[in-house]
């Protein structure tokens, strides 16, 4: 049996459990503790803090990209993995747009907007029960602030970081005008990375705008949510 260890907020678990129900694999979840990552009690299956991470037999494999190849090589099921070498790398290059671009954005605005915290700050509030919802919701603008304005997007005004999600999501229903995926004639790891993101975004209402100006993007969700549920 599969373990994965989670915190159901994170864009990256949803990529994961997404593959994990693709491919027909039993697995049970286990909500991480906030708190206790710090104090070490995940060193076992996450000696770098990071999550989702699963615990699979003896073997525990932590970032979600690792997971996914690793679910390849140890388990049957449809493989996420397209089999040509350009198609392959294709895939590569759109996930690591979702992870590393697509996921500064709705940080950027489901976090430290606070308009759209509002519709997300429940969800958090789980994981941290103890926690007053007020100075939740400070902590995580706060910290969220400070790492976006590390990377750069944070740096932007509003209407550019607008401006830029409307680019990202007409380029996404360019991407689907000529086919059902965003790889080859399969759903693959692009369209798990991509979706997270997506429904991530998607708390935001600027991006909900968005995602309304599009034709392609929404057909593409039903068929992602029917192949490979959340």
């Amino acid at each position: 049996m599969i373990t994965l260890y989670q915190f159901s907020t994170s864009p990256f678990t949803e990529k994961v459990r997404r593959a994990l129900n693709y491919k027909g694999l039993d697995f049970e979840v286990h909500e991480v503790a906030r708190p206790k990552v710090a104090e070490g009690d995940y060193q076992h299956v996450s000696p770098t803090g990071k999550f989702p991470a699963i615990q699979d037999g003896d073997r525990a494999v932590w970032d979600s990209t690792d997971i996914i190849h690793h679910l390849e090589e140890a388990h049957g099921g449809p493989s996420l993995i397209p089999s040509g070498a350009r198609d392959g790398a294709l895939a590569h290059a759109i996930e690591e747009w979702a992870d590393e671009s697509l996921y500064f954005y709705e940080m950027t605005m489901r976090l430290t907007w606070e308009h759209n915290l509002d519709a997300a700050l429940d969800e958090f509030a789980q994981s941290l029960p103890s926690v007053p919802k007020p100075q939740l919701k400070t902590m995580i603008v706060q910290a969220t602030t400070q790492l976006i304005q590390a990377q750069g997007v944070g740096r932007k005004p509003r209407e550019q970081v607008v401006a830029d999600v409307e680019r990202h999501f007409q380029a996404l229903d360019a991407l689907l005008t000529d086919g059902e995926w965003l790889v080859g004639d399969a759903l693959s790891i692009a369209d798990l990375a991509v979706i997270a993101q997506v429904n991530a975004l998607c708390y935001a209402e600027e991006a909900k705008a968005a995602l309304g100006r599009t034709s392609q993007v929404s057909p593409w969700i039903n068929r992602v949510n029917e192949a490979a549920p959340k």
